[in-house]
C-alpha cells in the first residue's frame, strides 16, 4: 500500500520504532493533537493524566476495546489509516448502543522495536481525523514495547441518566430492528482476503483512501474490476462507520427498550440482548436486510452465505428491541435525514427459543456468533 508521510513526520521512511524512541512518537502524537479545543476538557496530552469536566445532569459512559495485528486487523489488508479509524469507531459503536455521545478518548500502543514508525504515525494520524468527524477529542494515552502490535482505545461518553439505552430492557412482544445491512463487513474480508491468498500474499487492494491520497483508482493492469457492491463491503470492514447518531436520538426519545452493537454478528447480538432480557426472539429471515455483497462473495468464492449474514460481524449496526406502544415514536426518530435505515426483522417471545423462520415458515435454530477462544479446549 501507498506510504503517506504525515504533515510534521521528519523522520526517514526506514526509520523504526525502536530507532525512533517513545519521547519522540509521544511528541510528535501530541503536536498532531494539538491543544484541546473543547470546554469539556481542562487539561489534554502533556501532563501526568488527563482532567476533564463533568457535563451537568449526565452520566459517563465508558468503554475500551483492543485491537491486535493478526487478530482484529492484517497490516497487508489495511492501510495504518483505517486500522485507526477501525480502532476509534470499535469503541464509538459501544457509545452508540448505549445512548450517548462521545467526548474523549485514550490511545495506549504496544509496538515492535522494528516496525516501522511512520506506519504508527498514519495510524495515529487516520484515528485523529476521525475522532475530530465524530467530535471526540484525544487527551492522552501510553506507548508500550510490545511483541505484537496492538492498538487500546478508551472512549468516554454522556448521556443523561433517563436516555441510556441497555441489553437488558426487552419484554415479550417487542419488536426486533436492526440499522443499516448485516454481512457487508465479513463479505469484504472474506474478497480481501480470498485476494490476498490468490496474489501469493503480496499486498492486497489499496484501501480508497490511501488510492484517493494517491491520485490514482485501485484498479490493477489485467484484474478484473471488482463489483461496485463488493467494493462497498471492503469499505465497510476497512472503515466501519459508528452509528453514533442514531444511537443518541433512539436513546433521546426513549424509543427502544433494549439495544446492543452487532460487533460479534447480527446472531451473537441476538443472543446477548434475549439472555440479557430474558426473553427469546423469532427472527424473520425474509426480512433480514442483507448486503448484496453476501451473494457475490458466496457465488465467487464459494464462501457460507450464512455464516457471512449471521456470524461474520464488524458491521457495527445497532440492534433494537422496540415495545409496541413507542413504534411510532421509535420510527419518527429513526427516521430524521441523514440516519441509516431501519428495517424491522422480527419479535422478543415469553418463549427462551431462539428461533429464525424462514418464508415458508420452516423454523431452525439461531446460530451462533463470532467468539474469542470459540472452539477451544
Amino acid at each position: 500500500m501507498t506510504r503517506t508521510v504525515p504533515p510534521g513526520w521528519d523522520h526517514a521512511p526506514s526509520a523504526t520504532c525502536g530507532s525512533v524512541g517513545e519521547h519522540a512518537l509521544i511528541h510528535w502524537i501530541s503536536t498532531t493533537v494539538g491543544a484541546p479545543a473543547s470546554k469539556d476538557v481542562l487539561i489534554g496530552i502533556g501532563d501526568d493524566a488527563a482532567v476533564v469536566v463533568p457535563r451537568r445532569n449526565h452520566v459517563d459512559v465508558l468503554t475500551t476495546d483492543v485491537q491486535v495485528d493478526g487478530v482484529h486487523f492484517t497490516r497487508t489488508l489495511s492501510s495504518p489509516a483505517d486500522v485507526g479509524h477501525r480502532a476509534l469507531h470499535t469503541n464509538l459503536s459501544d457509545i452508540a448502543a448505549m445512548g450517548a455521545e462521545p467526548r474523549v478518548a485514550l490511545l495506549s500502543l504496544g509496538l515492535p522495536a522494528d516496525l516501522e514508525a511512520v506506519w504508527v504515525a498514519e495510524l495515529v494520524q487516520g484515528l485523529v481525523t476521525s475522532a475530530r468527524a465524530a467530535h471526540v477529542h484525544l487527551i492522552g494515552g501510553n506507548i508500550s514495547r510490545s511483541p505484537v502490535l496492538f492498538i487500546d482505545v478508551t472512549v468516554s461518553g454522556a448521556v443523561k441518566p433517563r436516555h441510556v439505552l441497555r441489553r437488558g430492557g426487552a419484554r415479550p412482544g417487542d419488536e426486533l430492528y436492526v440499522s443499516g445491512e448485516v454481512g457487508a463487513a465479513a463479505a469484504g474480508l472474506a474478497w480481501l482476503q480470498h485476494d490476498a491468498v490468490g496474489r501469493a500474499g503480496s499486498p492486497s487492494r489499496p484501501s480508497p483512501h490511501d488510492a484517493a491520497d494517491a491520485g490514482h483508482d485501485d484498479g490493477r493492469l489485467g484484474q478484473p474490476a471488482v463489483p461496485t457492491e463488493i467494493e462497498a463491503a471492503i469499505l465497510r470492514y476497512r472503515r466501519p462507520e459508528a452509528r453514533v447518531a442514531l444511537g443518541m436520538q433512539i436513546g433521546r426519545n426513549k424509543a427502544a427498550s433494549a439495544c446492543m452493537d452487532t460487533s460479534d454478528g447480527l446472531a451473537d447480538a441476538l443472543r446477548q440482548l434475549a439472555a440479557a432480557s430474558g426473553v427469546g426472539v423469532r427472527v424473520e429471515t425474509a426480512t433480514v436486510p442483507v448486503s448484496p455483497a453476501v451473494a457475490l462473495v458466496a457465488e465467487r468464492l464459494g464462501a457460507d452465505p450464512q455464516a457471512l449474514t449471521w456470524s461474520g460481524g464488524e458491521d457495527y449496526e445497532l440492534l433494537f428491541a422496540v415495545p409496541r406502544r413507542a413504534r411510532r415514536r421509535f420510527l419518527h426518530a429513526s427516521g430524521r435525514k441523514g440516519l441509516p435505515l431501519v428495517t424491522r426483522i422480527g419479535l422478543c417471545t415469553k418463549e427462551s427459543a431462539l428461533v429464525l423462520v424462514d418464508g415458508a415458515g420452516t423454523e431452525t435454530v439461531l446460530p451462533g456468533g463470532f467468539e474469542h477462544f470459540g472452539g477451544t479446549a
